[in-house]
């Protein structure tokens, strides 16, 4: 009996000592629980897509000669702005200007050829004329009349062929010509616009083949953003869609971009498909290359509370949260109905007004009405304790 008596006064005090001791001390005393708080925030929701890409350019192409030899000036460097149609190196043209001058004289002779073949025609023509006219009145024999026929025709034949020769002549002076253009090197582009240099791909001594790259052309306004999207947020996706991106070149800064292109098929390895978004660049800030964070912005709501996500308490009927009273040190249960999820908060669908601080912690613990107190904090009742 004196070991039971015993038993039962320790039960008592360690149950006393411990925070959640109220059913058996003193006046009925509420099981008290340690917690904190924090505050429900009002304003707006999103429903938010990060992906991550790099900013390429939209249009980037080689310029290359068209012609082989040795590049005697290259006029641009990295980092140049260019235009359309702009020279941007030169080849060593000596070959092909004494190319050009043969040519040119073969056009000369070619000409004299054909003007004396073309007078020779004239002048069998009217010998032919003047014979046929005789040969009419019988003046001359048949034979006479046919050996001015077969000149004619011999004439006529140089003709054709000194025309032909001329012909020839002529476009071998233009090929020249074409090919002492290629000697100097532009870069053309149909849209017009400033483009810029990216790299340099020789240097002037070099002897360069025939389409061998020289220098990339890039341009700068508009950029990409290439982004491989998921399955899941694939039909959210609409060209002409706007998302804010950010990058660590210029950070706290959000830029705009709008998708251009959708891939109409998902690979079959990843479940994953392109999407392509041009970005305004018109200061030129951002650079190919650069790591950006793509934002898609697939829903927004106004007005609406929210709370981190791990303050809310599931319970067998659905989601709670304790709203805490300070005066009485008390807190009301209020189920909620999650919403849209957002950088760690989470929308209560629906709910009240909320009208005091949040059990942020130790809600796993409450009860309706139930009493709390802070890190720190003693209850009245502490102060008086005794055994």
């Amino acid at each position: 009996m004196t070991v039971f008596l015993l038993l039962a006064f320790i039960v008592v005090i360690v149950v006393r000592l411990m925070p959640g001791r109220g059913f058996l001390g003193d006046g009925g005393e509420s099981r008290v629980v340690y917690v904190e708080l924090g505050s429900a925030t009002f304003g707006v929701m999103r429903e938010v897509g990060l992906y991550y890409g790099s900013l390429t350019a939209a249009q980037k192409f080689s310029v290359a000669p068209k012609v082989g030899g040795e590049l005697k000036q290259l006029l641009v460097n990295i980092g140049d702005r260019v235009e359309s149609g702009q020279i941007l190196a030169r080849l060593d043209d000596e070959e092909f200007r004494l190319l050009r001058d043969q040519s040119g004289h073969n056009v000369d002779l070619a000409e004299a050829q054909y003007a004396e073949a073309q007078a020779n025609f004239s002048l069998a023509q009217s010998d032919m004329n003047r014979q046929a006219n005789l040969a009419a009145k019988r003046i001359v024999t048949q034979s006479d009349y046919e050996t001015a026929e077969n000149k004619l025709r011999q004439a006529e034949a140089r003709l054709m062929v000194a025309e032909s020769q001329l012909s020839a002549a002529k476009s071998q002076l233009a090929d020249a010509e074409l090919r002492l253009s290629y000697a100097q090197i532009s870069g053309v582009w149909p849209e017009g616009g400033s483009r810029f240099i990216a790299e340099r791909l020789a240097d002037e001594g070099a002897l360069l083949t025939a389409n061998a790259p020289l220098v990339t052309v890039v341009s700068l306004n508009p950029l990409l953003v290439v982004v491989e999207v998921m399955e899941k947020d694939y039909p959210k996706i609409a060209i002409g869609q706007e998302a804010e991106l950010r990058t660590e070149a210029w950070p706290g800064e959000v830029f705009r971009g709008r998708v251009a292109r959708v891939a109409p098929v998902l690979s079959a390895a990843s479940r994953q498909a392109r999407v392509e978004l041009e970005v305004a660049n018109d200061d030129l800030r951002l650079k190919p290359g650069m790591f950006t964070e793509v934002f898609f912005i697939f829903k927004e709501i106004k007005d609406v509370w929210s709370v981190p996500q791990d303050v809310p308490f599931r319970r067998q009927d659905g989601f709670v949260i304790f709203v805490a009273d300070p005066q009485t040190h008390t807190v009301k249960m209020l189920p909620v109905t999650l919403g849209l999820a957002d950088d760690g908060r989470v929308e209560l669908a629906g709910s009240p007004a909320i009208d005091g601080p949040v059990v942020f912690l130790g809600q796993h613990l409450l009860e309706d009405g139930m009493s709390y107190r802070l890190p720190g904090e003693a209850l009245a009742s502490d102060k008086g304790d005794s055994l």
